[in-house]
């Protein structure tokens, strides 16, 4: 990074047109302090001779320094050719003739005020030297013979005693050093300041440009990992940078995993930088120290060693570092996990890093969160698809096995009846007793088919009376010994959850039909506190559950998938017990608080 220093401030900068304004500002006032002392002094008001000389070649100097200094493009000596103007002029003032007049000689403090303000110290004094030589000059001539002075070729006329003026000459060199060396240090001091100041400046650019190119990456994926890469890789970039046999900075980022035995979520590595590769794979608790304070706090908590901290210290890279902060991964009052960032640097970062890294885990935390919805959808789509797969190959063999198998029977029997007719007509009668009664038995099947599709007396009486007529369709027609207690739901019942209800009911009697052998089958259900409690119980052999749901996606049925994806929909919880050789039992609880009247029904899969 690029330093300052004295050259940074030239003289044909800003900075030293203003200083170059200002001085010729005060070169005003020099003249006309010098007009009213001379004044005073003469007892004349109009000045006379030499002094009036000086006064119009001193005005003259100076307007035209103001030309200089108005002008666009400032002359790079300007300063010193004002400088050296001042020096001669204020010299050449106590020695006037017609002035004679020891007072004047503090004028010569202007030109060295400034030359050690701005050329410093050294040349300064030299300055000091150059006003005050020649009235030192005239102090000494009066100690030299009156014959020796009239072989002079120049003439001095003052009364001034040599001891006398070293007074004013010590006093205009003290302040020549005095001055000199307190501007000295208060360039410097301001020197220093526009360092620290100009290095806040180009990080606080370079973290924005990184901001800005980093949140141009989070919006444009949905892969939570690389949100997390491309969120370490901006933390990373702005730590502070220490020996290179100590090592890089280190980003880690830790997400919360499944649940263990004792419902608590361990912490795993989901994305990393500068990371040790067995680093990668460890799995930390966040029960205590550091990683638990963040995530419970909400805050930032920065720290230097890790050695006392369980979870930090099995990390080796972390070991090496010497400054971080760990963040909480948070958007609202979601957390999904903690955002570690380390450097094995004794410099601590920058205010302005931290800041922006709170802003940007944040909108990483909200990117992540979208993220996450967008899986769940993409998870949610899928199993919507593959039930309506299933449904479809459901109804398709319940076409092919039922109406399709009977229409084609039925076909043939009246093409053996066609051929009846004119050969047995008694017979023929028979046959077409028979054919009608096979035409009966298909449009039985279809209406069952269509209620089971779309129960029309849901819509229109409530669930309590669609499960009544489901009951009696499935005694009467296949003969099932089921026995459903429908409870008292009426058409004032949401109709999303009476249609998620009786399909979730339905779903278990069929899987009930099929796996229990013409076992028994009751449902019940019934509302208690707020909630929809229905119970599906059968006594058929039962099976084990986990085995069950260990291999059930290779299984090719979706039953049970179905049935809970139903159940989520409408914010339920659906429970399934069954051990081998006692039945299967499944409940179902909907919470019927709180919810809006008058909700539009979704049509059912």
């Amino acid at each position: 990074m690029a330093t300052l220093d004295d050259s940074a401030f030239s003289f044909t900068s800003r900075v030293s047109r203003s200083v170059d304004g200002a001085l010729v500002n005060i070169r005003w006032a020099v003249i006309a302090l010098a007009w009213l002392v001379v004044s005073v002094v003469n007892g004349a008001l109009v000045p006379e001779g030499y002094f009036f000389v000086w006064l119009v070649s001193y005005a003259a100097f100076n307007g035209l320094l103001l030309i200089g200094v108005r002008y666009r493009n400032l002359p790079e000596h300007l300063p010193v050719i004002g400088l050296v103007g001042d020096i001669l002029f204020t010299s050449m003032l106590p020695l006037l003739p017609g002035v004679n007049s020891s007072f004047l000689v503090l004028f010569t403090i202007f030109p060295t005020i400034v030359a050690a303000m701005r050329f410093g110290v050294g040349i300064g004094a030299l300055v000091a030297v150059l006003v005050l030589l020649p009235y030192e000059i005239g102090a000494f001539l009066q100690f030299l013979p009156q014959t020796v002075r009239a072989a002079l070729p120049f003439q001095i006329e003052t009364d001034v005693n040599f001891f006398a003026a070293l007074l004013p000459v010590a006093a205009v060199m003290s302040a020549v050093v005095l001055i000199g060396y307190l501007t000295q240090r208060e360039r410097e001091a301001a020197i220093g300041s526009a360092q620290y100041e100009l290095r806040e400046l180009r990080q606080a650019i370079s973290s924005a440009r990184l901001f800005y190119e980093s949140a141009d990456s989070l919006t444009g994926t949905s892969n939570y990992v690389q949100i997390l890469e491309v969120m370490l890789q901006a933390g990373v970039n702005g730590m502070p940078q220490g020996r290179f046999d100590l090592g890089a900075p280190v980003g880690i980022a830790l997400t919360f995993g499944d649940s263990a035995p004792d419902g608590h979520k361990p912490l795993l590595v989901a994305a990393s930088r500068g990371l040790d590769r067995t680093d990668a794979q460890r799995t930390v608790a966040g029960k205590s120290g550091i990683i638990k304070h963040t995530i419970e706090s909400g805050d930032p908590v920065p720290f230097t060693k890790v050695s006392n901290d369980a979870d930090l210290s099995q990390f080796s890279s972390l070991r090496r570092a010497h400054n971080g902060v760990c963040y909480p991964l948070q958007s609202g009052l979601d957390v999904y996990g903690a955002v570690i960032l380390a450097s094995p640097s004794s410099q601590k970062p920058s205010e302005q890093h931290l800041r922006l890294m709170r802003a940007f885990i944040n909108q990483a935390a909200i990117a992540f969160q979208n993220a996450q919805l967008y899986q769940n959808l993409r998870a949610e789509r899928d199993r919507i698809i593959e039930a309506e797969a299933s449904a479809r190959a459901k109804l398709a063999r319940d076409l092919h096995d039922g109406p399709t198998q009977s229409m084609a029977a039925l076909a043939m029997r009246l093409d053996f009846i066609r051929l009846l007719m004119d050969r047995d007509q008694a017979q023929a009668r028979q046959e077409l007793e028979q054919a009608r009664e096979a035409v009966m038995r298909v449009g039985k099947d279809l209406r069952g088919l269509l209620f089971t599709l779309r129960p029309l007396t849901l819509e229109t009486q409530g669930l309590s009376a669609a499960l009544k007529q489901y009951e009696q369709r499935l005694r009467e027609n296949d003969g099932v010994p089921i026995e459903i207690q429908p409870g008292n739901f009426g058409s004032e019942l949401d109709p999303n959850i009476a249609g998620t209800v009786f399909a979730v009911i339905e779903e278990a009697v069929n899987n009930a039909r099929k796996h229990a052998r013409n076992a028994a089958i009751h449902v019940n259900v019934q509302q208690q506190s707020g909630t929809l409690l229905a119970v599906v119980a059968d006594e058929g052999p039962g099976f084990d559950t986990n085995a069950v749901n260990a291999n059930y996606t290779s299984r090719g049925s979706l039953g049970m998938v179905n049935m809970r994806d139903r159940a989520r929909l409408v914010d339920g919880q659906l429970n399934i017990e069954s051990t081998p050789g006692h039945g299967t039992r499944v409940t179902l609880r909907v919470p019927l608080k709180n919810r809006p009247s008058g909700a539009a029904q979704t049509p059912r899969p």
